[in-house]
């Protein structure tokens, strides 16, 4: 099904294979943060997350309007459909920035984000208090820094 409605809307197999492969993706992520809850069939759920999906990268690639829309049953489902794909691609450019920070600003702020305080933080990095509150500072604003320059960051902002 997913196939079929990626090659009619010129795309290739691979990329239906691709477009499938990031739906389950973000249908595991989602249920590692809480149980799934969706009033409709998962078949449905799962086809119209693909068909979001696919939407997404058309418009990426300009050809949205040389596109055939099938509209099925899914109408409904598109509000919650897009904030999960909103929050699922937030998520997956807030770890392309964050594994791209020097292991020390990982560290540092994976522990803070587990919770940890700034005076454990420094006792597991060897640090003094203040430098580890300056370091997690520093990576937090490297971070921030790096996301809002990517261009997805922007076309997301423009979609919430």
């Amino acid at each position: 099904m997913v196939a079929n409605f990626v090659v009619k809307n010129t795309g290739t197999t691979e990329e239906a294979k691709d477009i499938f492969h990031d739906a389950l993706t973000s249908i595991f992520e989602k249920t590692r943060e809480a149980p799934l809850t969706i009033h409709c069939s998962f078949k449905t759920y799962l086809y119209a997350i693909c068909k979001n999906l696919w939407l997404m990268v058309l418009r990426k690639k300009r050809t949205a309007a040389k596109m055939t829309v099938d509209t099925e049953s899914t109408e409904d489902m598109g509000k919650e459909i897009a904030e999960d794909m909103l929050q699922y691609q937030q998520r997956q450019l807030y770890k392309k920035h964050f594994f791209s920070l020097g292991a020390d600003c990982q560290k540092i702020l994976k522990l803070f984000l587990e919770g940890n305080s700034l005076k454990s933080i420094a006792d597991l990095m060897g640090f003094t208090e203040k430098y580890a509150k300056k370091r997690k500072y520093v990576c937090q604003k490297q971070l921030i820094e790096t996301i809002e320059q990517d261009d997805l960051y922007r076309e997301l902002s423009y979609q919430s």
